[in-house]
């Protein structure tokens, strides 16, 4: 059964020698901590190239 779990991270971005660093947040659906924490990392990382999380935590969805 899968749980919808928030994410926080912080969220930096290397292109063309430039380094952007910001903040990032959204939902996923997985069945328990661990697989959320990955789902996350790979909708940031899908974002674009050169994104990486950092600092990520994950929680589940409160009500859930």
């Amino acid at each position: 059964m899968s749980k919808r779990w928030n994410w926080n991270a912080t969220v930096v971005e290397e292109k063309r020698g430039t380094r952007r660093v910001g903040s990032g947040s959204g939902q996923v659906e997985a069945p328990n901590r661990e697989a959320a924490r990955a789902a996350a990392r790979r909708e940031i990382e899908a974002k674009g190239s050169g994104r990486t999380a950092h600092e990520l935590s994950v929680f589940e969805t409160p009500g859930r």
